[in-house]
């Protein structure tokens, strides 16, 4: 049976296992939740257990004595060539496992697990679907006041992995994401000439979506794509 949980203050154990990339996880996953105004994530120099064993029960007193009402702990193991990262929030008030989950992904994949992970956290507790596994697509604005250079790019919620879609040579605006595909709709100027294009994010093909009379301006996709 589905309880839903109310609590603020969490603790977030660095991953075992996986050397770096464990505590790099473990850090997205304390900023995630604090960034979103509904969690305090209590910093891990306040921790008393060192040693928390991923796959059994912590020492919950140890927790409570330092404020926390839930903690995360995980663990990373290899599998091939690629991270098998599983993780378990416990509710510390109350003594019992909430939820947990396994992922598998390649190593260069870790910062979205991570964000997959706040995701989870953030159902459990507060009943609604998280936002950490998602990108924001913009345009980038460079150069002196009279030659604005703008590209479409996109980035990470969180401000990270930002990269450039276009190179900057044309006027570009309005990008636009795809409800249903890795894709983004924007306007491009060719030779003074609005068009409309569709860029694939994972394939980074591009192609013109058509050439309309009149004003063309703010393509948007309808909501099932």
């Amino acid at each position: 049976e589905f309880r839903r949980v109310l609590f603020r203050s969490i603790a977030v154990v660095d991953f075992s296992g996986g050397g770096q990339i464990g505590g790099d996880i473990a850090g997205v996953v304390r900023n995630d939740l604090q960034n979103s105004g509904l969690f305090r994530s209590i910093a891990p120099g306040a921790f008393i257990q060192k040693d928390v064993n991923p796959n059994g029960a912590p020492r919950f007193p140890d927790w409570r004595s330092i404020g926390a009402e839930g903690l995360v702990v995980g663990q990373i193991t290899q599998v091939g060539g690629n991270i098998k990262v599983d993780f378990r929030l416990w509710d510390v008030v109350v003594g019992s496992q909430l939820t947990g989950f396994s992922y598998t992904s390649q190593p260069n994949n870790w910062r979205r697990l991570a964000h997959i992970i706040s995701d989870a956290i953030y159902k459990r507790v507060t009943g609604e679907e998280g936002y950490f596994d998602t990108r924001v697509a913009y345009v980038s604005e460079t150069g002196p006041a009279n030659n604005r250079t703008k590209r479409i790019a996109i980035m990470d919620q969180d401000g990270a992995n930002n990269r450039y879609l276009s190179e900057g040579e044309t006027l570009v605006l309005t990008p636009r994401f795809s409800p249903t595909a890795q894709e983004i709709t924007y306007l491009a100027y060719i030779n003074d000439r609005p068009r409309v294009y569709i860029y694939n994010i994972d394939t980074g093909q591009q192609e013109v979506l058509g050439d309309f009379p009149g004003m063309t301006y703010a393509p948007r996709f309808s909501p099932d794509g």
